[in-house]
């Protein structure tokens, strides 16, 4: 896991010049990052809201009202403005880059780039759900930690393995070899998955912690819904996580 960050800041370091473009390129990952965060304070709302809502004053109704519609369509709009706006900042990125590059090198440092900028974001995702866990349960997002940490040593595992074989394809197409696209592909979505599917089962293991600490009383209802929700998200995050690496890892085999 750590030999995994370590590349991915190196390679961040070589697409992005140093100055303004290292620091908006940390930006558009903390926006990306901020964007689950958003969505779950939106769900307690909305489950604080329909839970409790008959006892409380119409006003204060009204009031959490407005913040769920405000909250959920500004995450709409800034999800949107994040991932268009990485067109253009590579663009300047890439055009401030005074190195001498072919065309086809130009195509795969835009692959990498992009997949550079989805795999940052939705790894701070994961640790920006897991930290948020810590306002509704201790406990449970203690456990959550654990299995965030144990799939992401394995995602490293597999992100290594997937880089090496895709330096060489690299090398057979070079010495003019045969590589199929369905040995090409078929490797990457074979690891994109089997790390989506591991995820998966750690998933399911702490969706029956959740509902033991619900009965028992450890968690309330209105924070096991989130924590559902969020669990639901994280799932989709680490699904997202794996398919960017293995994408990243065919991107960086084919340009530097």
């Amino acid at each position: 896991m750590i030999k995994m960050f370590t590349m991915l800041l190196s390679s961040s370091k070589l697409l992005v010049p140093k100055g303004k473009y290292r620091w908006q390129l940390v930006l558009l990952v903390m926006i990306g990052a901020a964007i689950p965060v958003t969505e779950l304070l939106v769900a307690k709302l909305f489950t604080d809201l329909v839970i409790a809502g008959s006892s409380k004053p119409l006003s204060e109704i009204i009031l959490q009202l407005a913040l769920f519609a405000a909250l959920f369509v500004s995450t709409r709009t800034i999800n949107y403005l994040q991932k268009t706006y990485r067109v253009k900042f590579f663009d300047k990125a890439f055009g401030a880059d005074t190195r001498e590059k072919s065309k086809t090198k130009e195509s795969w440092e835009w692959a990498m780039g992009l997949e550079l900028v989805n795999v940052l974001s939705f790894l701070t995702q994961l640790f920006v759900i897991a930290f948020f866990f810590f306002a509704l349960s201790p406990l449970f997002a203690a456990l959550n930690m654990l299995l965030v940490l144990i799939v992401l040593q394995v995602m490293g595992v597999l992100f290594k393995r997937q880089l090496k074989k895709q330096r060489g394809f690299v090398e057979k197409k070079r010495a003019k070899k045969e590589v199929t696209p369905a040995e090409r592909l078929g490797s990457r979505i074979q690891q994109a998955e089997f790390g989506t599917l591991l995820a998966s089962f750690g998933v399911v293991v702490l969706l029956g912690v959740l509902i033991w600490f619900s009965l028992d009383g450890v968690v309330s209802l209105s924070n096991t819904i989130v924590l559902f929700l969020g669990l639901r998200l994280q799932n989709t995050t680490f699904s997202s996580v794996s398919s960017s690496l293995m994408r990243f890892a065919r991107a960086k085999a084919n340009s530097f």
